[in-house]
């Protein structure tokens, strides 16, 4: 997380959406992905000043070139339309059978010419998570 802010321009205030992932190699199982879920979110959550939303995530158990679309949304309310989004991930030789590819993603701001409507990011209200 520490080595994609600095990647990001160092400054936690310019990142507002966030996402993770795991490709699980073909002699694993799901739910060795799943355990991502506790040190990946919640590292990344901790480092951006303990973001309120839930970050998105996709696992699924695959062979060498498999890609995965990460969900992204944004890092302190799960509604804000603006930063519904997925990044693509994947590496050409792996993940080898006993291997796991895990991934963490960030954005800065929303998507170009969002125009879905609903809630803002400038009107999160409740800092709940949610809305």
């Amino acid at each position: 997380a520490d080595r994609l802010i600095a990647a990001l321009g160092g400054d936690i205030k310019q990142i507002d959406g966030y996402g993770k992932g795991a490709i699980v190699g073909s002699a694993g199982e799901l739910e060795h992905g799943a355990l991502w879920h506790v040190p990946g979110g919640y590292a990344m959550r901790e480092r951006l000043g303990d973001a309120k939303a839930i970050v998105p995530s996709a696992k699924k158990v695959g062979a060498f070139g498999s890609k995965l679309d990460v969900p992204l949304g944004h890092i302190n309310a799960a509604y804000v339309r603006s930063h519904f989004d997925a990044m693509e991930v994947g590496i050409s030789d792996g993940p080898r059978p006993d291997e796991i590819l895990f991934c963490l993603a960030m954005t800065c701001g929303p998507r170009v010419h969002n125009r879905m409507g609903g809630l803002a990011a400038d009107d999160i209200k409740a800092w709940d998570g949610l809305r």
